[in-house]
């Protein structure tokens, strides 16, 4: 196994009705939000991110490569949608990642 460390993080909207009742300041921040992953996946500090599609319990699941958790947290914590107060960080957890489908 590779010294390098995973992180396992859950964000979630604050708002309950969030993914069927967005606003179009919600739509611009996100779209951010979605810009800085995609940074982060060309620096190579993101393995995955996406939501999870529950209308009723919306959340957001991602995987970093870091070398500590306080990096990952720092991360999440410049995540637009974290600094504009519409999403939260629910949870941020060191991750093994044993087995994954290999693309061509």
């Amino acid at each position: 196994m590779s010294d390098v460390k995973h992180f396992l993080v859950m964000i979630k909207p604050i708002r309950e009705d969030f993914m069927i009742n967005s606003t179009e300041e919600d739509n611009k921040i996100m779209g951010d939000h979605f810009q800085y992953l995609k940074d982060l996946l060309e620096k190579g500090k993101l393995v995955l991110a996406g939501p999870v599609l529950n209308e009723k319990e919306p959340f957001g699941l991602l995987i970093f490569e870091c070398e500590n958790k306080e990096e990952a947290k720092i991360l999440m914590e410049n995540d637009p949608s974290v600094k504009a107060g519409i999403q939260t960080i629910l949870k941020l957890e060191p991750f093994r990642i044993s087995l994954y489908k290999k693309t061509s």
